[in-house]
Parts: structure tokens; sequence; C-alpha cells
């Protein structure tokens, strides 16, 4: 290959590497030190926005994001453009465009802003408050699953910040919202261990208490539930014992311990008198006397139950 070919692969070159870059991921401190082309652009765009022009600044920006990906005004345009989509109603292309300044450009000053973009929002959507447009017809909620997945996102972008803990507990109560107990339960728990510095920790453990302790009165009758919500409320003196609440938990733990050996006086009654299986209800009921000092009237009731238990199962076993 001659001198002269050698030059022109070696110019080639450098523009072939720029082009395979142009609208990837951006490496790291690879923003140019200028592009006044870009600058013009992002002017125009905010000139639009002013005039209320929203469509005309979004093509602008958008050819920034497209054509002008390592100018240093790049972050700022995507910004700018997740407000337009905001302000046109379109709250699902503005989270994704604040998500590309999170992910592509985490050297940026407009990082911590893009972020808390995507909390507001996502706090707002969680909170019924965001309004979607369905077939242009009519406004509604934002669907759940989109709910929980910008919550994830700003979980997963803010690990270590006190953002996350937020967004934990802001997934949580969502779930409650829906009614969907177990899992808003298990969420809360969630945070009490990946963030148990949080302001959010202490009341996220009384709500892990509360939520299983009010299964009883939502027809759930599980003793294993009554079990979580007594060990939670335990939990929560012993994680945060200097809290207001920290007695009141105690006190919680021991009504529930209380309820406990009711459930299992009744679980002894239906043994005796509907099951008639006398040995299984001469376990419960035995048991039920045993935690006297807890529910001294269950164990009073246990006593005349056991007597008659006894009775049953020594006249079963002479029949027999």
């Amino acid at each position: 290959m001659n001198l002269h070919l050698l030059l022109c692969a070696a110019a080639v070159l450098p523009l072939t590497m720029c082009q395979q870059y142009n609208n990837g991921l951006l490496p790291a401190g690879s923003l140019q030190a200028a592009d006044p082309q870009a600058d013009a652009l992002l002017s125009e765009a905010k000139a639009f926005v002013a005039a209320g022009e929203l469509s005309k600044a979004k093509s602008k920006l958008k050819d920034i994001a497209l054509n002008h990906a390592y100018a240093p005004c790049a972050p700022e345009a995507r910004l700018l453009l997740g407000d337009v989509y905001e302000k046109q109603g379109l709250p699902r292309d503005a989270f994704n465009e604040y998500e590309k300044v999170v992910t592509r450009y985490q050297n940026s000053p407009l990082y911590t802003k893009a972020l808390d973009r995507q909390l507001a929002m996502a706090m707002a959507a969680a909170e019924g408050e965001l309004q979607v447009s369905v077939l242009g017809l009519w406004k509604a909620e934002l669907e759940s699953s989109a709910v929980e997945q910008w919550l994830a996102s700003v979980i997963t972008n803010a690990p270590y910040n006190d953002m996350a803990a937020t967004a934990t507990s802001i997934l949580a109560r969502y779930r409650l919202r829906k009614e969907r107990y177990e899992e808003a339960a298990l969420t809360f728990a969630e945070l009490v261990e990946k963030y148990p510095d949080s302001r959010y920790a202490p009341e996220a453990q009384l709500m892990v208490a509360q939520i299983w302790a009010a299964s009883r009165t939502r027809g759930d009758q599980n003793m294993a539930n009554l079990a979580r919500a007594q060990e939670a409320y335990e939990e929560f003196s012993l994680r945060f014992p200097g809290h207001a609440d920290a007695g009141k938990a105690l006190t919680e733990a021991s009504n529930v311990r209380r309820l406990l050996i009711q459930q299992e006086l009744e679980t002894g009654r239906y043994y005796l008198d509907r099951a008639r299986e006398y040995d299984s209800a001469i376990f419960c009921l035995e048991n039920v006397i045993r935690q006297k000092s807890i529910n001294p009237e269950a164990a009073r009731e246990a006593e005349t139950l056991l007597q008659k238990a006894r009775t049953h199962k020594a006249n079963a076993n002479r029949k027999s």
C-alpha cells in the first residue's frame, strides 16, 4: 500500500470511531470541551420553551441528543427534553429522558437533579396524583407495573443514597394502598434491613407489625401471621429502644401473645367438640394452661375443657 493510501486510511479511522459511539452510552469523562452547534440548538430550544412552542423545542433537543451526545450541554438538553415531555403530558417519555441523564452523565452536576425528578414523578404516580391519557379519551392512574418499575429504577440508581430508602418506603406504602398486604409487609421489612439508619426505619418496623396484626381483622385467622406480628413488635423495641413507641410496641406484643393463646384455646375447643380428636385437644389445652401468666382467662377455660377432653378420651378408650 502506498503512502497516500495509508494517510487516507488514518484520516478515516477517527471519524469512524466517533460515529460508532455517537448514539451509544457515554464513556466516563468523554464530553467534548466545546460544541458551538449544540449550544446554539439548546439556546433555540429554550427560546421555544419560553414561547410555549414545545414541539419545536423538542425537535432541537432531540437533535442534540442524537447528534451531539458528547456536547457539554448534552446533559442539560436531555434534562430539558424530559421537562418538555412532562409539559406535554407524556410522563413515560419524561422519566426515560431523566433515566438517560442518570445513566449516561453520572459526572454531570445535573445527575442529582435528574434523580430528584425521577423520584418526584414516581412519588406522584404512587399517590395517584399523576394521570395519564388513555386512548386520548380519559385520564387514569399510571399502571401498577410502571409505578413499581419507576421506584425500582430510583432504588437501583441510588442504592446508597437516602433517596433509595425514600423510594422503598413509597413502594411499601403503594403496595399497602393497593391492599397487597403481604408484599407491603415484606417491603417494609426490606427497608429496615437495608436502611436501618434511615429516618423511615422505625415507622417501617411498626408497619410490619401492624400489617401482620391486622390480618385477623381482615378475616385471616392464620396464627403464623399473628406470630409474625408479635415478633415484629418485639424487634421494634430491640432495634429502637429509645424510640417513643418502644414501650407501646412491647404492650402490643403482649396483646398479640394473649391473642395467640386465645386462638390456641379455640383450636383445642374445635378438636374437642367438632373433630373429636382428643389427643390434639389435650395438647392444645395443656399448652394454654402452661401460659397462664400471659392469658389467665383463657387458661381457666382451658382447665375446664381439659377435664372434659380427658373424660371423653377415657370413654372412647373403654369403648374400643
